[in-house]
């Protein structure tokens, strides 16, 4: 058989299923065979050491069937599937695997990521998993454990009904278990509640002020769930004044002594199954969910002043609609926008020059865009118009691959970041030629004389099979943006100001640095006065004699004149938009999908959940939460980050809450009910126990459905996804691109 791009049949159909099932997602199950299901083929082809021509011919449709067959005997084991082990994934092989996705609290998206492998794979506990909102008798059975163990699931103990109480018990017990923390019951965590012994005495030690470390964590974890205010920085593991006095209303409400030191009696009724819970406020701070009389008295003043509390007005609850004011007032009076009423905003806010609103903070934040974006990207495209392709290889000079024909050493760099991004791609392409042993034992020194003239066709071959990797054209892309960049900084370091012959000037410098070199010695290094004009009769001129041969940029008379017509053409950076810098963050991000996210960490750390180069970016520990740290790593690459010479777009946080903060204070935060997303936005979930963050690709307003790219997904990795708009645990949107529909409230 033979299946190539252009076909469309049912066996077209069933190819895409299979690829979507083994993860190599081709984006559409319709039996057309378009682009994308061709570059599936090649990155499936590729990590199965297939010839990588993106044709399905008998050898892969084989391989393919023989990597289907253990998921359908699975699925069949599972009772899922019903059908023919013949490793074909027809409707009813897809089909049954999305199902079991569904029924096992995995995400249902037909693919068969690490996460459903190890449910699909592992013998059942006859248990099913729990999650927010579970209801029953193995939620009774679920809280009676924890309540044994020392945990508290809330007030009504062990009622039958999984709620926010028994969620963070949940958390708890996962964090105190070394589990992975995200509040549902699988397998996993049953098995431990079989094992686990109560929370020990060392956990539970003296604390009073000025102690800290984890037991201070937990301590005021437990504060914050039952309403306690530990102050702005909340759980922040040290010991503080307004942790104390946290301690000191707990002890007061539960009959407690009162010394604000928290011992053996103080721990067992933070642990008990119903202590009293607090107010939300220690007084002299109010933040959303404080209740009482002081929250009444907050709006009262922000209502009198023109700040809208919501169409509650002041009912005693510090709901959205009461952050979103106070924020709003903080605009107004020059104040930290954070949405907190804490000792500077009550005070401005009581006093007789608090300023009303006047409809100021009603505006979004959007940042002023710069030009240097569009000088780099013309630049780029300038000269790369004028080399190669991603597979190419200069046949006769030290080696020398790729756009920008890097030679040597930095060839040897280039290869070690495709392998880096792909170890096992790489390794199946290259390990049985020189060059890739020397890649695979990091050995640098042969790429100073090695040309290809020494290497057998076979091994040319193979290596320009790897340069045309989608890894390789990642790596590539990466390089020449930074390369690019090198030379513009460069020429402006010398001190040429004009734009046009800063571009001229890079691709000169992108094909010979010594050529520059001579430039400025005939110029007297005088480039401040460069023009394109006079720059261009430099390079022209720039012919020199060498063992009876000609030498030069002006060789290359072609060029010179090609590049010269393009920079002239430049227009400078007028046409620069904020939606080009979004774009340039959703791109990052989908090319992270199939990239290497441990690169960068230690052989020891591959394949640890929440290991990745993203928290190693930030830095954030490793093991942590990451997928916010995933946006801000993608925001940082696009020069969006909210971070000193960038344009502060997105913020740099590894928070879910700080995202929501950050947006919401800068009025670029839309409910979900209320906006459509578009392209570049971000997804916010915080609500319902959920915490997470996305970038949005797309939004279908037919089906309601919106696109995602995501870090931190149900297996660990980087995924496309689509989302429901009325999802429960959505929250709303980030604005990222200002728009019409954008300025509504």
């Amino acid at each position: 058989m033979l299946l190539v791009e252009g076909n469309t049949s049912t066996q077209v159909k069933y190819l895409q299923h299979g690829l979507r099932m083994l993860c190599f997602n081709p984006k559409r199950l319709d039996g057309v065979f378009d682009t994308n299901t061709t570059l599936a083929v090649k990155r499936y082809q590729t990590s199965r050491g297939l010839t990588s021509d993106g044709k399905v011919g008998d050898g892969t449709w084989n391989k393919l069937k023989s990597d289907i067959i253990p998921l359908q005997t699975s699925l069949k084991n599972k009772g899922y599937y019903s059908g023919t082990i013949d490793g074909v994934a027809g409707d009813a092989t897809y089909n049954a695997l999305v199902k079991f996705q569904s029924d096992n609290g995995l995400t249902a998206d037909g693919m068969a990521g690490q996460s459903t492998l190890d449910k699909l794979h592992t013998t059942d506990t006859n248990k099913p998993i729990l999650q927010l909102g579970s209801t029953g008798k193995y939620v009774i059975e679920l809280q009676t454990k924890l309540i044994k163990l020392g945990y508290s699931c809330g007030d009504t103990g062990a009622d039958g009904v999984f709620g926010d109480d028994t969620y963070r018990a949940v958390r708890m017990f996962q964090q105190n278990n070394n589990l992975s923390v995200d509040g549902k019951v699988g397998p996993a965590t049953w098995a431990k509640l079989e094992t686990a012994s109560s929370i020990p005495p060392s956990s539970t030690p003296l604390l009073v002020l000025g102690s800290s470390g984890d037991a201070v964590v937990r301590l005021q974890t437990r504060l914050l769930e039952l309403d306690y205010d530990c102050g702005v920085t909340g759980a922040d593991g040290k010991f503080g004044t307004s942790t104390q006095k946290a301690v000191i209303n707990f002890q007061k409400n539960n009959g407690l002594t009162v010394d604000g030191k928290v011992g053996p009696a103080t721990w067992a009724k933070l642990n008990s199954v119903n202590p009293v819970k607090g107010s939300g406020t220690n007084n002299d701070i109010l933040r959303e969910g404080s209740k009482g009389a002081a929250v009444v008295k907050l709006q009262q003043r922000l209502i009198s002043l023109g700040y809208n509390c919501g169409a509650s007005g002041a009912d005693g609850n510090y709901g959205k609609n009461t952050s979103s004011a106070v924020i709003k007032f903080q605009r107004i009076n020059g104040l930290k926008t954070d949405g907190i009423a804490g000792p500077a905003t009550l005070q401005k806010l009581y006093s007789d020059s608090a300023k009303k609103n006047d409809g100021s903070a009603d505006t979004p934040i959007y940042p002023t865009i710069p030009t240097f974006g569009t000088l780099l990207d013309y630049t780029i495209e300038v000269i790369s118009a004028q080399e190669g392709s991603y597979n190419a290889i200069n046949p006769t000079d030290v080696l020398s691959i790729g756009l920008l024909q890097w030679r040597a050493s930095r060839a040897y760099n280039l290869l070690i970041d495709i392998r880096n991004r792909n170890t096992k791609s790489f390794d199946a392409i290259m390990s049985s030629t020189t060059i890739g042993q020397y890649i695979i034992d990091a050995n640098p020194v042969p790429f100073d004389t090695l040309r290809p003239t020494a290497l057998s066709s076979d091994e040319l071959e193979k290596l320009k099979q790897l340069l045309d990797t989608e890894e390789s054209h990642q790596a590539q892309d990466n390089l020449k943006r930074s390369d690019v960049n090198g030379y513009i900084e460069h020429g402006k370091e010398l001190g040429i100001t004009d734009e046009k012959a800063l571009i001229y000037f890079s691709d000169c410098y992108n094909q010979s640095p010594s050529g520059i070199s001579r430039i400025g010695e005939k110029a007297g290094n005088q480039w401040s006065s460069m023009t394109l004009d006079s720059l261009h009769n430099y390079a022209l001129n720039d012919i020199y004699e060498k063992n009876g041969k000609k030498h030069g940029l002006g060789l290359y008379v072609t060029r010179r004149n090609s590049v010269y017509s393009k920079a002239a053409q430049y227009t400078g950076g007028s046409n620069a938009s904020l939606s080009a810098f979004v774009e340039n963050m959703v791109l990052y991000a989908l090319n992270e999908e199939h990239a290497d996210r441990y690169e960068g960490l230690p052989e020891s750390d591959r394949n640890k959940e929440n290991y990745n180069k993203y928290n190693k970016w930030f830095p954030s520990t490793q093991g942590n939460p990451w997928c916010a740290c995933f946006v801000s790593w993608c925001a940082n690459k696009a020069g969006l980050l909210n971070v000193p010479e960038q344009l502060g777009l997105v913020p740099r946080s590894v928070s879910v809450a700080e995202y929501l903060s950050f947006y919401d204070s800068q009025n670029r935060f839309r409910p979900k009910n209320s906006y459509q997303p578009k392209r570049g936005d971000i997804f916010i979930k915080k609500s319902n126990g959920c915490s997470h963050v996305g970038i949005v690709t797309g939004y279908n307003p037919e089906t309601k459905e919106y696109t995602t790219i995501e870090g931190n997904t149900s297996n660990d990795t980087v995924q496309q996804l689509t989302r429901p708009i009325n999802d429960a645990g959505l929250t709303g949107f980030g604005i990222n691109t200002p728009s019409k529909s954008a300025l509504k409230e």
